[in-house]
């Protein structure tokens, strides 16, 4: 007797994609609005895993503490520099390296406003920062995550933005 064989039906089309607001794409174009990071097999947990394990084995545990602790010292340092500049406000404590902050203009639609900022400074290419919604208010989002990041790349953040809004 055959054995019988169903095909197995693919997943629905969203099954592995996950756009939070600070992940989705501010661009309609279908080059620049491609989200890499859904469309690649790195996204489930076996490969992700591995490469944790192997950089776990490899580097140790001590350089992975050591790593996060210079990155949560940095989302400080730029939370006191934006705090320091008055036209800055931060939207939401520093409790991780995500750093959630806008600019602010008299009379000014401050949502509108910053995701010009925003569009701008992605487009100098000199730093890179995301988008978030905090209490409803449309926010800047910086999140310090790569090692090599130094206080002059998070100042960089800061100076930035000042440029972009001096432009618009």
């Amino acid at each position: 007797m055959a054995a019988s064989c169903t095909a197995i039906p693919p997943p629905p089309s969203g099954a592995f994609a996950h756009s939070e607001d600070y992940a989705r794409s501010l661009s309609n174009d279908p080059i620049e609005g491609f989200a890499f990071f859904e469309e690649s097999m790195e996204l489930s947990r076996p490969f992700r895993a591995l490469k944790i394990w192997l950089s776990l084995r490899y580097f140790g545990l001590r350089a992975f503490q050591e790593s996060i602790c210079e990155d949560l010292r940095l989302a400080k340092f730029l939370a006191e520099a934006i705090q320091s500049e008055p036209s800055l406000e931060l939207l939401a404590p520093v409790e991780l390296s995500a750093v959630c902050f806008r600019y602010r203009r008299p009379a000014a639609d401050l949502d509108a406003l910053n995701l010009q900022i925003l569009q701008r400074v992605i487009q100098r290419g000199k730093v890179y920062i995301s988008n978030a919604t905090v209490h409803g208010r449309f926010a800047l989002r910086a999140c310090i995550v790569n090692h090599r990041t130094t206080s002059e790349d998070v100042l960089a953040v800061v100076s930035e933005v000042m440029q972009a809004a001096a432009e618009l």
